[in-house]
């Protein structure tokens, strides 16, 4: 079949595409096509490979990104789409240990600790049960422990850790990678995944951490001694590395060029971004150290943009500033002169991203924008995913139902009901505890443990009827909640084939749901952080004081620099209008204080 093109590739893209290279490195600045080139680069192998199996492993870093890949597979392959896997680093660790892990001694359904409770439970009674001290500051101790698994380095607490888990057969996050590693040292997995899979692609290769390269390295192994490795293409921007915090480290796009002897390109093109943005991400990335000068070319941009800068008397005045101006883009739509000819105006809510630093840094603009009757959106999490108590117990029933054993939904039960946990490890005896339970807007839930399968408990609990003494506003949260697990249940039965509706499926749906981004309708309201890898039309920068935008911790050379690539990244997310702001002016518990301005205010005037 033929590929279904939306624009034409560059010299540059083209040559990465068409590359029979073993191992291809892609260095990609933002705008530069790097997601259009590993989708191009997918469908150019399943197009001439029509009549073969092998399928195709397509990775990134977040499920945003993953989920990309997938629909533009989806939209132009037709059936050929199938033999790609897209997943997220740690879902693919994760899905391996599903499918392969008792041959490394874990059980069929491997227990996740994703909250940080249950870790700390898990923790503080392999401590105790072994008489050894519990550390005061157990978030600290988690924080630690993170960082250093993802860069392959000792901690105090590791061992205690990776027994406890062990001994739980249960995960974390850092386990995942560190078992699924140890489970493709296994030869006869990984001949296995060796015959399943014919090339590898790995995108935002910037936020590898180390971890997650040896996971990458132990997969793409040649099965024989003296054999070949699987062919492998990284694609990233390290420039555009902003989680070191979480042990990402962008040296190892170099090095997997030199362990693999990887051909390069390098993508300086911008398609997405107007001519202004180009400016000064392009006077950020020479400060950088990654824009030689024998790169500086003459590009004609179709669309102009623009760059501006708001200085506010203070925050108030800085969020009813911007409030006022994302007004005026919905109501008038863009500046006819920042865009190109014959390119539409019209704005709709989800083109405009508000951005910070910090999430604290969105509040004063948040409430002015909704004071002026706009939407916003913002990126949910598992804690405020559900809103009423009585909506998690009924989640924590489908996680009881998936994997009876799991110690994590005992705990979670246990808190929720402020019973004993043993008294909570069964649907029966979860049942007991319900129906005689002080709050009457629970003990409906106690006729769904009588349900064993998912389809039904779905029919059941949108059906289930409250005390008529249960108050209106409880009433419309729990409606809202019924209809957030529905809506659930529902996307899942579109993705998920009949065989495969089961109840722990289910919950790893929801589960990647909340780790996802994808929001509900309205103006983005996102740190910095969770903008990485996202396009909007027209974006807000916060706070471009000194000791904000860069943060005020960053005083060495490492942390600088991360500092001035998170700036790169907030920047570089504008198609056509940027619009950076700052108060003069901040009130701290002291008083009101005068701010400087950012340091990274030179970028402006370079550009004019």
């Amino acid at each position: 079949m033929a590929i279904v093109s939306e624009f034409e590739l560059s010299q540059e893209q083209h040559a990465a595409v068409e590359s029979d290279a073993r191992a291809i490195v892609v260095v990609a600045s933002a705008g530069s096509g790097k997601t259009e080139v590993a989708a191009r680069r997918v469908e150019r192998l399943l197009t001439v490979s029509a009549g073969e199996s092998f399928r195709i492993l397509a990775l990134s870093y977040t499920l945003k990104a993953a989920d990309e890949l997938a629909q533009r597979f989806r939209k132009r392959l037709g059936d050929l789409h199938r033999r790609v896997d897209a997943n997220t680093v740690h879902g693919f660790a994760h899905s391996l240990l599903r499918q392969h892990g008792t041959r490394i001694g874990l059980p069929v359904e491997p227990e996740v600790l994703v909250r940080d409770e249950d870790r700390a439970e898990l923790l503080v009674r392999w401590l105790e049960s072994d008489g050894s001290p519990v550390p005061e500051d157990l978030v600290a101790v988690f924080q630690r422990l993170d960082l250093a698994r993802a860069r392959e380095q000792s901690a105090p607490l590791l061992g205690d850790w990776e027994a406890a888990l062990d001994s739980a057969g249960a995960l974390d996050y850092g386990s995942m990678l560190v078992r699924a590693s140890e489970l493709l040292g296994l030869k006869s997995t990984h001949r296995q995944l060796g015959r399943l899979y014919g090339h590898v692609i790995v995108d935002e290769a910037q936020n590898l951490t180390a971890a997650q390269y040896s996971l990458l390295s132990a997969l793409i192994a040649p099965s024989a001694p003296g054999g070949e490795h699987l062919p492998t293409m990284i694609v990233g921007d390290d420039k555009q590395s902003i989680v070191g915090f979480a042990g990402a480290d962008p040296r190892l796009i170099g090095r997997f060029t030199q362990d693999y002897g990887a051909t390069r390109f390098e993508l300086r093109q911008n398609f997405r971004s107007a001519e202004a943005i180009v400016v000064l991400g392009e006077s950020v990335a020479e400060e950088l150290g990654h824009l030689p000068a024998e790169a500086a070319r003459a590009v004609k941009y179709a669309a102009q943009g623009s760059v501006e800068l708001y200085e506010g008397a203070d925050e108030n005045d800085e969020a009813r500033f911007v409030s006022v101006w994302v007004g005026h883009l919905l109501a008038d739509g863009l500046p006819k002169e920042v865009v190109a000819p014959g390119e539409p105006r019209h704005m709709r809510p989800e083109d405009i991203a508000v951005l910070s630093r910090s999430a604290a840094g969105l509040r004063a603009t948040k409430a002015a924008i909704e004071a002026k009757g706009h939407t916003v959106a913002t990126s949910s999490s598992p804690e405020d995913w559900l809103a009423t108590q009585a909506g998690k117990v009924a989640f924590e029933l489908v996680a009881l139902r998936s994997a009876a054993a799991h110690q994590s939904t005992h705990w979670q039960l246990g808190r929720l009901l402020d019973a004993d946990e043993t008294h909570v490890q069964s649907p029966d005896q979860l049942a007991h505890v319900l129906e005689v339970y002080r709050d009457p807007a629970l003990r409906p839930l106690a006729q769904l443990c009588a349900i064993d399968e998912p389809s039904s408990f779905m029919a059941a609990l949108t059906s289930i009827e409250m005390p008529s003494n249960v108050g209106g506003q409880l009433l419309a949260e729990w409606d809202a909640d019924c209809a957030q697990l529905n809506d659930s249940w529902l996307s899942f039965v579109q993705q998920t084939h009949l065989a495969e509706r089961t109840w722990g499926n289910f919950r790893l749906h929801v589960s990647r749901q909340q780790r996802g981004d994808d929001l509900a309708p309205g103006i983005r309201l996102l740190t910095i952080h969770k903008a990485q890898g996202r396009e909007y039309r027209a974006v807000v920068l916060l706070g471009l004081n000194d000791g904000q935008i860069p943060d005020f911790r960053a005083t060495h050379g490492d942390d600088q620099l991360a500092e001035l690539r998170t700036f790169y990244v907030a920047v570089t997310r504008a198609g056509r209008v940027l619009l950076m702001t700052r108060a003069k002016s901040r009130m701290t518990r002291y008083g009101k204080r005068v701010t400087d301005p950012s340091p990274y205010l030179r970028f402006i005037r370079r550009g004019d």
